[in-house]
């Protein structure tokens, strides 16, 4: 019980970290918690021990780490994770036994999104762990391996469900016994940098409209990040005003029978097949806003070109940092509001 409430008293005091330092970086580095359930498999008991059994295999895990998203597929993560205590019992001991692990682990995060705001990942690495048992302790190296999925609810907030295997903790001529942790949690992440918040800027100013006489098509270019979150398709409270006021141009300076296509537009981040359905996303998500306010159906049409169509060109190659990168490549994302037909009359 005791090292539950320090598992509780770790996972509470890294919930005041964020307020004290999300101020002072704009790196993509991340802190965060878990907890959950952590089970003992594959002992291999001493000699020395006769008749060994479990008594409690089963019980909580936990621990706090900190990361590096170095870029979109690749992270690196460092923490201090405690599983807890295996408790058995034996013919030649006179009480029952319990060895107690944990460790510092260092691995490598290799990370796909496999929805809007939603990766895959695996870890893969070591531990250097301690077990202790039968008033001796030992220190070994163990392999690590992880598996889960994470969910960014916005910029900053992240949630994860992980299961991690660590094997080899403990020594059989030194505590009594070798065995490997199961550890199934789930975690909190407080992101430092991500995807830096958009600079403010007011919303773009529409084209003027075109001369009377004129029938060439004109265009509105919308930034996303000020419409979106990064990564997101749902109009953010700056995206309303923005779209409120293209409403007004729309409606002051086309027909009735004017054609509008709303094209979207994504950088190069993340593969090419989920930029395209985020780029078709977000232009609906804007159509339906333009239908919703007035607009005919029929005559509102939706594209999505994803990351065919950037506009940075060679200026970000050589960006590193992914923060900066996504800064760099924001005039990339947009979409383009594109009207065809007569104006109204002056």
């Amino acid at each position: 019980m005791q090292k539950r409430i320090k598992i509780a008293l770790l996972l509470a005091g890294l919930a005041s970290v964020p307020a004290a330092m999300a101020a002072s970086t704009d790196e993509p580095w991340y802190v965060g918690g878990k907890v959950g359930w952590s089970n003992w498999s594959n002992q291999r008991y001493s000699d020395a021990i006769q008749n060994p059994y479990d008594v409690n295999k089963d019980t909580v895990g936990g621990g706090v780490f900190l990361g590096y998203q170095i870029n979109q597929w690749l992270g690196i993560e460092g923490g201090y994770d405690y599983f807890d205590k295996l408790k058995y019992s034996a013919t030649n001991l006179a009480e029952r036994q319990d060895f107690k692990g944990e460790g510092i682990q260092l691995t490598a995060k290799l990370g796909m999104p496999i929805a809007e705001g939603l990766d895959l990942y695996t870890r893969l690495g070591g531990m250097g762990t301690r077990g202790k048992g039968l008033g001796e302790s030992k220190d070994v190296f163990s392999p690590l391996a992880a598996l889960g999925l994470e969910y960014q609810f916005n910029r900053n907030w992240a949630t994860r469900f992980e299961y991690q295997w660590t094997g080899n903790l403990g020594d059989k001529d030194k505590v009594g016994l070798k065995t490997d942790n199961n550890l199934v949690s789930v975690g909190l992440l407080y992101k430092f940098g991500g995807a830096p918040a958009p600079v403010p800027v007011a919303a773009p100013a529409p084209t003027p409209a075109p001369a009377p006489a004129a029938v060439a098509p004109h265009e509105y270019n919308l930034s996303s990040d000020v419409l979106f979150d990064f990564n997101k398709a749902t109009l953010k409270p700056s995206g309303q005003t923005a779209l409120a006021e293209l409403m007004h141009q729309l409606q002051a300076e086309t027909s009735r029978e004017a054609n509008i296509t709303v094209v979207g537009h994504a950088d190069r981040l993340g593969s090419e097949k989920y930029n395209l359905g985020l780029s078709r996303r977000r232009a609906q998500t804007v159509a339906n806003y333009l239908i919703g306010h007035g607009i005919p159906a029929n005559q509102v049409s939706v594209e999505g070109v994803g990351e065919s169509e950037p506009v940075t060109g060679s200026q970000c190659d050589g960006i590193k940092k992914r923060a900066q990168l996504i800064n760099c490549l924001a005039p990339d994302r947009r979409v383009v509001v594109k009207v065809s037909g007569q104006p109204k009359p002056q």
